[in-house]
């Protein structure tokens, strides 16, 4: 039996696998799973996960029990581990293998011998960890329940200052390096690397758009450790957070999440969090769902000394009883083949430029500029619009989103020439001044100057439409315009503009000045006023509408693609209920749900399109 990824989903012998399951630490030993070895635990714990109906579990190898002396690596550990991979085969379970695991919940769990040697730069260090690679993938490579290996969980934690000297390529090579190790001995099981938010979200170079080398992406959805005005657990960008790591994943691969969680919050809130963040990863096409973690941790032992709060993130307490999370993740795990909805293609694509995630390097870059993506996926969310992440090919869709670019390239620019040539149409914000600016040409103005922001241009309008424009959000300057061949759609309350359309080729150039997404980074913001009107109306100029639509902007519609099974997954990220009606062109059907609550909405036959 193998596992593989085709189309962008996992499969296993052939047939499409959603990977439901849990992080694993034993409550009792906690991190020193190796050491403190207890097998009747993990085999009561295994027995367990399967009853809930869970089919994946994953497991840290931690390298200095593993390898105590440089090139002196203990068999009788690789026993252990094999033990564990086999235990879990009897309970039915697939399993994820963290193989380099030395960062682990806030601290260094690090092997003694490394001594603070680059992991990614350093040549001994590079064949010490073939070497090791290649003792785990023969260990436990032939085991048919294997799904994948993951490299190191959250890996450029471990020396955070040599990961950020590290290059795209010196990481890539690395990745490459040690895949290519792992699949030699392996050949049938997954490649991943399991990231933080920074994969997505800050200038990590252990990030989703650096992933060539691998199978599958991980993605970490903890919205307290997430860059951006995130408000609360309970915020309708908290429950939305997973689901764009997943949907921005898939512009470069196949998305898997392989963690999941909320720290510092009580029962009721995690279970709400994990049930319309669950829900609505898996219907923006996550590969799998890990939940951190399958029970409370009885350890003291590092890194919970330090840290002791990391050991009450479990589904289960420690006497073993299910929290309420439990019972909500069990309830999308029987859910979860209607979850994983095939999404019809959608004609909207919010674009990423080649530079989006650039760290700043000098004082030329403006910096990461994804929280302004973020924002984008937020407010089409909130439209009701569908859409795609897209990071190269454009050909196919009538409405391109490029949200608060702070750095665009000439490829870019051809990229976006294109789709006007052909007759679509490209919206552009503005994040930076000078990188951002797309030039006259697209355009259809140049720039005169730049300014601080005024009073004059606290606001902007389109038409009837007015919104407030909160500068000191973006860091930004205001850039005044002069139009050449486009036309003036939008103006500030100073008379200058704001917003133009230009004709190129067969389409149009929406462009403004206003970085509207990114000046929607601050608590409460987004859901104060309808901004998303803005997006409608772009939609509106492009000639795209809802496939479905509801007068709730904090319910999310995600339809299916399907003749046999026509239906809708509804998932409502508000921390209060919605009583709302959704529409389509085939009729209208009334959804009652509670806060942070889902469910599914199956369109009969007779009302399906004609």
């Amino acid at each position: 039996m193998s596992f593989t990824v085709r189309g962008g989903r996992l499969f296993r012998d052939g047939q499409p696998f959603l990977a439901q399951g849990v992080d694993y630490h034993p409550s009792g030993a906690g991190c020193r799973i190796w050491t403190e070895w207890d097998p009747e635990a993990i085999a009561r714990d295994f027995a367990g996960m399967a009853g809930a109906g869970l089919n994946t579990v994953r497991f840290f190898v931690f390298w200095r029990d593993f390898e105590p002396e440089p090139g002196r690596i203990d068999k009788e550990m690789l026993g252990r581990l094999r033990h564990v991979v086999d235990t879990a085969a009897a309970a039915d379970l697939a399993c994820v293998v963290s193989v380099f695991t030395i960062w682990m919940n806030g601290q260094l769990i690090d092997p003694a011998w490394r001594q603070g040697r680059s992991l990614w730069r350093d040549g001994d260090m590079l064949d010490l960890e073939e070497e090791f690679a290649t003792a785990v993938a023969r260990e436990v490579g032939g085991c048919d329940n294997l799904l994948a290996f993951d490299l190191g969980d959250e890996i450029g934690c471990v020396d955070p200052g040599e990961a950020a000297a590290s290059t795209l390529a010196e990481v890539a090579g690395w990745q490459t390096r040690l895949a290519a190790v792992l699949r030699l001995e392996a050949p049938d099981v997954l490649v991943m690397q399991a990231n933080d938010a920074s994969g997505v979200l800050g200038p990590s170079p252990f990030g989703a758009d650096n992933s060539a080398a691998l199978d599958l992406i991980g993605v970490h959805g903890f919205p307290v450790w997430a860059p951006g005005s995130i408000e609360s657990t309970l915020s309708f960008k908290a429950t939305n957070l997973t689901a764009f790591l997943v949907r921005y994943a898939c512009a470069y691969g196949v998305p898997f999440v392989d963690e999941l969680g909320s720290y510092g919050v009580d029962d009721a809130t995690a279970a709400a969090y994990l049930r319309a963040s669950a829900a609505s990863a898996i219907g923006n096409g996550a590969s799998g769902i890990l939940v951190w973690c399958w029970q409370d941790i009885a350890s003291e032992a590092e890194p919970y000394t330090d840290r002791p709060m990391e050991r009450f993130a479990g589904l289960h307490r420690l006497d073993g009883s299910a929290k309420p999370a439990m019972r909500d993740y069990r309830r999308v795990v029987g859910a979860a083949p209607e979850l994983a909805v095939r999404r019809p293609r959608p004609s909207v694509a919010v674009y990423l430029p080649q530079r989006v995630r650039a760290a700043g390097r000098s004082y030329l870059d403006n910096g990461v500029a994804t929280v302004a993506t973020f924002f984008s996926y937020l407010l089409l969310k909130r439209a009701h619009l569908d859409f795609d992440i897209v990071a190269d090919d454009l050909a196919g869709y009538d409405l391109v989103v490029c949200p608060s670019v702070a750095h665009v390239t000439l490829p870019d620019l051809r990229k976006l020439r294109a789709v006007c040539d052909r007759g679509a149409t490209v919206y552009f914000s503005l994040g930076d001044h000078l990188h951002g600016f797309p030039g006259e040409p697209l355009v259809g103005a140049e720039i005169v100057d730049h300014s601080p922001p005024s009073d004059g241009k606290s606001a902007f309008r389109w038409d009837s439409d007015e919104w407030a424009v909160d500068w000191a959000a973006t860091r930004t300057r205001t850039t005044t315009l002069r139009p050449t061949t486009a036309e003036v759609i939008g103006r500030y309350p100073d008379g200058s503009p704001c917003l133009l359309q230009n004709r190129v080729g067969d389409g149009r150039f929406l462009f403004t000045n206003v970085p509207f997404e990114a000046q929607l980074d601050r608590p409460e913001r987004l859901t104060a006023a309808p901004w998303e009107r803005f997006y409608r109306r772009i939609a509106g100029v492009a000639g795209i509408g809802q496939v479905a639509d509801c007068p709730d902007p904090d319910v999310e519609i995600l339809p299916a693609d399907g003749a046999d099974d026509r239906r809708f997954v509804v998932v409502n990220h508000a921390a209060t209920p919605s009583d709302t009606e959704i529409s389509w062109s085939g009729g209208t059907v009334r959804v009652e749900l509670a806060a942070k609550d889902w469910t599914i909405v199956h369109v009969p036959p007779d009302r399906e399109d004609r």
